[in-house]
């Protein structure tokens, strides 16, 4: 009867045991399911809070496509009026009208293929002055808000006053979020809006820890500090690097566009040559061969300049 006894009490001991431990898995289950709801739950928050709103309407495409030529004219610091237009417009129409009138319609659509790329080209350098300018501004600007929270102000407050007395075009860029601010949008909501805008990935940066100091509060003004001298140094590595590949980048320019040069040349000395080439179907093979291996050396030459 002992032995019996002993033996009943044993697989009590090892049922309550097994009961516990199944309780206390369950316990830990749910405290990790309720943990991963509520963090997939802050994180749909946050998602829906710096979406963008999408127009189902068939309008939606049309506005999308005008919005990125604004967002686009606005990283060159231009307006998006008719006297911008006129301005890049009017050179390429006169040099299609140049080309039509000596080449005919081959002449036109070359003219106006070069007149393209050449606007291109033009544009793409200005964002990247404008570019290259706002980023040496930014670090700048970040001291002047640093200065502010020191003695006393808050952060919205010392955000604004510093736009102030900043110059263009970052003025510009911080004065659009400063207008999204006064529309309802918070402030770092609205420069994380126009960081995107810009293409300045600096400005998500800001964005973020303005988000972290108003919803959760900190030395925002130590992590702006830290993060202007990350950016002055991260500018000083890049100048350092364009100055040592400088060369290797002119090698792929002069390499890129002298095939364009001269051909342009030549079509403009002897246009009726390149024409009745267009018209042979050997010539013709060999003026499209010609053109693919442009394009394909082209792009060789800009993945090695942009791989250095």
């Amino acid at each position: 009867m002992a032995v019996a006894g002993l033996l009943i009490a044993s697989v009590a001991l090892v049922l309550l045991g097994t009961g516990l431990l199944l309780l206390a898995t369950a316990r830990a289950r749910g405290q990790a399911e309720h943990a991963r709801a509520h963090l997939a739950a802050q994180t749909e928050q946050v998602k829906a809070r710096y979406a963008t709103a999408t127009d189902p309407s068939p309008q939606a495409g049309a506005r999308d496509l005008r919005r990125r030529w604004t967002d686009l004219l606005r990283r060159a610091d231009l307006a998006p009026t008719r006297a911008t237009a006129l301005r890049w417009g009017g050179p390429v129409a006169t040099l299609v009208l140049f080309g039509g009138l000596i080449g005919g319609a081959l002449g036109a659509a070359a003219m106006l293929v070069t007149g393209v790329a050449l606007a291109a080209f033009l544009l793409w350098v200005r964002i990247r002055r404008v570019r290259e300018k706002m980023l040496r501004q930014l670090p700048g600007f970040l001291d002047g808000v640093v200065r502010l929270m020191t003695i006393g102000s808050s952060v919205p407050a010392a955000f604004q006053n510093s736009v102030a007395n900043t110059e263009a075009p970052l003025r510009q860029c911080l004065v659009q979020a400063i207008h999204l601010q006064r529309a309802g949008k918070e402030l770092d909501q609205a420069v994380l809006m126009v960081g995107r805008a810009y293409d300045l990935a600096e400005l998500v940066i800001v964005s973020s820890v303005l988000r972290l100091s108003v919803r959760y509060g900190g030395r925002a003004d130590v992590v702006m500090e830290r993060t202007a001298t990350f950016m002055r140094d991260r500018e000083e590595a890049q100048r350092e690097l364009m100055a040592l590949s400088a060369e290797t980048r002119l090698s792929a320019w002069v390499l890129g566009l002298l095939p364009l040069v001269v051909a342009g040349g030549l079509f403009v000395m002897n246009a009726g040559y390149i024409l009745l080439m267009w018209r042979d179907p050997m010539g013709k093979a060999m003026l499209l061969t010609a053109l693919g291996l442009e394009v394909v050396g082209a792009l060789l030459l800009y993945r090695l300049a942009k791989s250095i």
